[in-house]
């Protein structure tokens, strides 16, 4: 039967239908719940599970990590324990020699005091047996060695270890300080094992009345054994929970200690397990560590039951610690939480049975009510319906001549969505753009986007177009074919009788030739035609740009007036086209001469300017005047001709010479006229001052160049003393130029110049050798041996140094460990890994290297380990204001300290006080210079020091 539809039958079938389409929903909704609490309440326990489990391991693995720190605790206690010991030991056999020397002295002769506290210190053991006294003197005599008595009696100064530290000098230099007892650090060869050394550490202290270093050490290797047996001791009295403990093995699986094997008894089934649980301990920790199961004992010997434990690794001692849980001990546990979640899961069935039962009956009610409403509803709708129809034809005809313009128009039209989805564009658009409308509609306009214009651009463009319902603009897009084409775009919004957006409406005009022809107009406004260089135009609109930064920034910048001499000469007589060519030849080179920041123009005829912005200084600018005169000099062949030509250039700056473009052009041009009338051919500043300091400095440039070749550079020595004796200990040489005209010039002014101009390398090449063949004189003739110390500059360090060291060496035979090199931190850290390369190739020549003015520069502690260094120089800068200045007083204290516990000598340069002097021996300074010890010395005076150091000595 077929079913009559209506507005009166089509809300009742619509209510039969809502009812059972609720009904069945209802079912498979509450179907799905019950099903899905079952799982969650399953999931729950499995979670449950883990996060006990999961806490289990967090408390193994906290109890490793403290058991790890206890570890390393113990470990970081192997030096105090030694140094604390050995001090003991030492203060204990000094004071026995205290009292032999004060009960003796006057009784017995020195001799046999000596041997009779040898004879009394000899037998004294310690260290479970291993430790003993030894006995050394200031000249590296061995007085008292009880495991080797055949060396008492010789001398061990210049014994090394296998880094190539002095033993018995780090011994001496351990107790020549105010103090007078102190640690020493080095490696020999332990008991049993002549191959390898190892780490040793010793105290020592000075006994006065026989200028003994009484002293005793032990290795450090030794000393960690013992902290490992105690660290055992405490793991096997060590529990935690109901049945933790810790077991220790070391890195081949041999147990250390486990407090459960002695409750086991020794069958095969133990034996068994136990080589299965060493095995699978071993491969974790091989992996690093982790969390791995298998079959184990409870500690009072119930089992085998499943063992969770948790692996971990002491690199430091060869360890493996390993914690552990037993799983079966969270049954009851999980049991009592499985109960909990049964009864929450039938209440939550029970309230869930209930509630679909109330929905049910709440959605019939509903429907019943809905479908009598929605029978009026219907009716309303069929009258609306027929008033529609009639309304569309009406706009049909209004919709036709719209559709008529938009396909028409000769601008492209763009309607899009209120989401900005296109939705229509007209044959205008694809004529401009390229794009079919199929290839167009339901994509982004932004598609089409140059990437010319930021996020910043849009952001306005829009907030305007909200703002006001309307935007117009210039913007940059791309075409099919990645062409970018300018057009002019016309934005509006269409808005509904709410306010909300319905449409946007976007129309284009392509205006790429518009913008050619302005472009065309302003190179025509801007350029020269002849030369393709800014003119006068352009170059005042930079140069005022570049004044302004100038200003900004506080640097200079100059305008250099270029005029051709003689030009006319050429147009009369070869003709002006042959002048154009050769004024585009002129402004090609002039172009080579300058920097990329810098502007070439031609202002009129023969006359260029160039404008150099950021100039740091004046001889910058003459060194692009000196270039044009000679490029523009060379000879230019056009055609059958072969021409020169000759520039004059003037020069101005700013904000010398004026503060404005215009002032800055007047007096170029009058520097120009100046340099012409000087005779041509030459560069001339605005001011005289200006033209005497850049020829003053090109003057001495000249004279240190000449002054090297014809040997006016001399060198003086200043001397340098230990502090702790007042004896002689080096020198540092340093150049000296004797001007045969201006006398002894300043090393402040021609180092510098030096630098900067690359005389320093023959410069310093110079001072290297003449240092060493000075330094062999005074060996020949029997002076003393002290070190020199010669500084290198950052070029010279980069520029074959090795070479030349070596070779220095070679033709004056000076012994290469007298020679100290002194370099400073920014030299070194200029490239940190080229200069750990060339100081390492230095230091196998065998001399000294110094790191001077430390504490300046970058102080890197981490590079300052990696450099093979033997001192440390501190800067002038800290000595000055000593020991008044607390900042100097904490900085050098750091410095000496540093440097003594890397095994590095100090030099304070500038000592001028009697105060700095003693504040620097106070903290264990070695070396000073200074003029209150002694100024630079020519060679003949620094010789008559050697000759009183020499007779002092055999004094």
């Amino acid at each position: 039967m077929k079913t009559r539809i209506d507005a009166r039958t089509l809300p009742r079938l619509q209510m039969i239908g809502m009812v059972c389409t609720v009904l069945f929903f209802s079912i498979v909704l509450g179907s799905y719940f019950l099903i899905e609490q079952k799982k969650q309440k399953e999931r729950q326990l499995a979670t449950l599970e883990s996060e006990i489990l999961a806490q289990q391991e967090a408390l193994l693995a906290s109890e490793l990590d403290a058991s790890i720190s206890y570890i390393r605790y113990m470990r970081t206690r192997t030096e105090d324990v030694l140094k604390n010991e050995s001090k003991h030991q030492v203060d204990q056999a000094w004071g026995f020699a205290q009292a032999i020397y004060t009960q003796q002295q006057g009784h017995m002769p020195d001799s046999e005091i000596r041997a009779l506290i040898v004879e009394v210190l000899r037998k004294q053991r310690f260290f479970e047996g291993r430790g003993y006294i030894f006995i050394d003197d200031f000249q590296g005599l061995c007085i008292l060695l009880p495991t080797a008595p055949h060396i008492e009696g010789k001398s061990l100064y210049d014994n090394q270890d296998d880094t190539g530290h002095y033993i018995m000098r780090g011994l001496i230099d351990a107790v020549s300080h105010p103090g007078k007892a102190g640690f020493s650090r080095y490696r020999w060869y332990p008991p049993g094992n002549t191959s390898q050394m190892s780490d040793k550490l010793a105290y020592v202290r000075l006994f006065e009345p026989f200028d003994w270093i009484i002293g005793a050490g032990d290795y450090l290797y030794r000393i960690e054994n013992d902290l490992k047996e105690e660290t055992l001791r405490r793991f096997r009295n060590f529990r935690f929970g109901d049945h933790g403990y810790i077991a220790v093995l070391d890195e081949n699986g041999r147990t250390l200690s486990n407090p459960s094997l002695s409750a086991l008894p020794d069958n095969e089934q133990v034996q068994k397990l136990r080589l299965n649980a060493v095995d699978h301990v071993m491969r974790t920790a091989r992996k690093g560590g982790g969390v791995v199961d298998y079959p184990w004992f409870y500690p009072d010997g119930r089992g085998p039951v499943t063992k969770r434990v948790m692996v971990s690794v002491v690199p430091e001692w060869g360890w493996i610690l390993v914690a552990g849980i037993y799983p079966d001990d969270l049954a009851p546990l999980l049991e009592q939480h499985r109960a909990v979640l049964e009864a929450r899961w039938l209440s939550s069935f029970q309230t869930l049975l209930l509630t679909l039962v109330l929905a049910s009956a709440g959605t019939v009610l509903v429907a019943i009510v809905y479908s009598h409403w929605l029978r009026g509803l219907f009716r309303n709708y069929q009258s609306d319906i027929d008033n529609q129809a009639q309304l569309l034809k009406e706009n049909a005809r209004e919709l036709e001549l719209a559709a008529q313009v938009f396909e028409s128009a000769t601008e492209g039209i763009i309607i899009t969505d209120p989401d900005n989805r296109i939705v229509a564009v007209n044959p205008a658009f694809t004529d401009i753009t390229g794009y079919q409308p199929e290839e167009a509609v339901g994509r982004d306009p932004s598609f089409m986007a140059s990437g010319n214009h930021d996020v910043a651009f849009y952001q306005q463009m829009w907030l305007e177009l909200l703002e006001y319902g309307a935007w117009q603009g210039e913007v940059w897009n791309r075409r099919k074919d990645g062409v970018l084409f300018p057009e002019w775009l016309s934005l509006s919004l269409v808005r509904s009788d709410d306010g909300r957006v319905k449409n946007y409406i976007a129309t284009l005009a392509d205006i790429s030739l518009r913008k050619q022809n302005e472009d065309r107009l302003r190179y025509l406004a801007e350029y020269d035609s002849l030369t393709d260089l800014p003119n006068r135009r352009l170059l005042s609109d930079r140069c005022t740009q570049e004044i302004l930064r100038s200003r900004h920034k506080e640097c200079q910048l100059a305008l250099l007036f270029v005029d051709l001499d003689r030009f006319k000469n050429v147009n009369d007589s070869l003709g002006h086209a042959m002048g154009d060519r050769l004024l585009c030849v002129v402004a090609d080179r002039l172009k080579q001469c300058i920097r990329e920041q810098d502007t070439v123009s031609r202002v009129g005829g023969d006359e260029f300017v160039i404008l150099c912005p950021e100039v740091e200084h004046p001889d910058q600018v003459a060194s692009i005047a000196r270039r044009m005169l000679h490029d523009i000099r060379l000879p230019i062949e056009l055609g059958d001709y072969n021409l020169t030509v000759t520039p004059s250039v003037g020069i101005a700056f700013f904000p010398g010479d004026g503060l404005d473009f215009d002032t800055l052009y007047r007096n170029a041009d009058a520097a120009l006229y100046h340099a012409k009338e000087q005779g041509r051919d030459q560069f001339q500043f605005f001011t005289s001052q200006m033209n005497q300091d850049v020829s003053q400095r090109l003057e001495m440039e000249n004279a240190l160049r000449q002054g090297i070749q014809r040997g006016e550079l001399r060198l003086v020595y200043q001397p340098q003393y230990c502090i702790r004796t007042r004896r002689l200990r080096g020198a540092e040489a340093l150049v000296r130029w004797q001007h045969p005209e201006q006398g002894l010039v300043r090393p402040d002014f021609f180092i510098p110049l030096a630098e900067e101009t690359g005389l320093i390398l023959s410069l310093g090449e110079w001072v290297l050798k003449e240092a060493c063949r000075q330094g062999q004189v005074w060996i020949q003739q029997g002076m003393p041996d002290i070190d020199l110390a010669v500084n290198v500059s950052a070029l010279q360090f980069r520029q074959g140094l090795v070479a030349q060291v070596r070779e220095a060496l070679r033709s004056t035979g000076y012994p290469a460990d007298k020679l100290v090199l002194e370099m400073t931190e920014s030299t070194l850290m200029a490239d940190a890994s080229q200069a750990v390369r060339i100081l390492k190739e230095l230091k196998a020549l065998g001399v000294w290297i110094s790191l001077d003015d430390f504490g300046t520069g970058y102080s890197s502690l981490a590079y300052l380990k990696r450099f093979p260094l033997d001192k440390l120089k501190i800067d002038r800068a800290f000595i000055s204001d000593l020991p008044h200045d607390q900042d100097d007083v904490a900085i050098t204290s750091s410095i000496v300290g540093l440097a003594h516990n890397l095994n590095l000598l100090t030099v304070a340069e500038g000592v001028e006080t009697s105060d700095q002097l003693a504040f620097l021996a106070d903290q264990g300074c070695q070396l000073a210079q200074g003029y209150l010890l002694d100024k630079p010395l020519w060679p003949e005076e620094m010789a008559r020091r050697l000759q009183d150091a020499c007779q002092s000595s055999k004094r």
